[in-house]
């Protein structure tokens, strides 16, 4: 083999023993590193939209225990047909013989009157123009009491009657209420009126109270003039004849 011919091969065996350059730029995937970020991509999209829907159901959750709920309908019906006791007179001035005034009962009160007129009873017991007497004070006090329930058991039955089918209307509603508030809002309303209706009982009881506190007060003065009459007084004794 000549040197010339040596020399050629050595040179292309030389260049064939390096890579051509374009292979040394080739991108390399690494499909398993690949693969755990596509799914973990999935997983947080999944956590942020349960994130989403705790917080829609949070934000609901909220708006059911806040804020005011409207009660109109059952913010009445503990007094009825608006007839409350707390309008009767006093009963203590009427007990003493005092004046007494119906305007505070409107039409209950304009009936009471009516009837009490219509009997046509005494002013006093004794004909004097004023009760200044126990007799008369009782008795005067006695003509009162009486107008006062007159009025008072008028009312008290017109209201009961709207206050029983009021709160038959309030039981209807119940699991009506579009939340919870609305439900607790319900409720303490009911209670409300619930003790109002207590209340107007309190005073129907004090008022039969009153009725026989005036019986009492006219059984002591007919006994204090029993009394009166059966006392001697040397200066109003007589002799017959004299």
């Amino acid at each position: 083999m000549s040197r010339t011919r040596l020399r050629l091969n050595l040179m292309i065996g030389g260049l064939l023993s390096f890579p051509p350059s374009a292979f040394a730029q080739t991108p390399v995937i690494d499909h398993a590193t690949l693969t755990q970020a596509t799914q973990t991509a999935s997983n947080t999209a999944q956590i942020m939209q349960t994130n989403q829907q705790i917080l829609q159901y949070t934000q609901q959750t909220y708006n059911a225990v806040t804020g005011s709920r409207p009660t109109s309908t059952l913010s009445s019906i503990g007094l009825g047909s608006g007839f409350s006791m707390s309008s009767v007179p006093g009963l203590s001035s009427l007990l003493g013989g005092g004046g007494i005034s119906m305007s505070g009962l409107g039409s209950y009160g304009t009936l009471a009157s009516s009837i009490i007129n219509g009997l046509n009873l005494a002013k006093t017991l004794t004909g004097s123009s004023s009760a200044s007497t126990p007799t008369d004070q009782a008795y005067t006090g006695a003509v009162n009491t009486t107008a006062a329930i007159t009025a008072a058991v008028a009312g008290a039955q017109a209201a009961s009657t709207t206050r029983s089918s009021s709160f038959t209307s309030a039981a209807g509603q119940i699991g009506s209420a579009a939340d919870i508030k609305a439900s607790i809002d319900q409720n303490s309303q009911l209670q409300t009126q619930t003790g109002q209706t207590i209340n107007e009982l309190i005073g129907t009881v004090n008022l039969t109270n009153a009725a026989l506190n005036a019986q009492a007060q006219q059984d002591l003065a007919a006994q204090s003039k029993l009394s009166s009459m059966w006392s001697y007084d040397s200066s109003k004794a007589t002799l017959t004849g004299n």
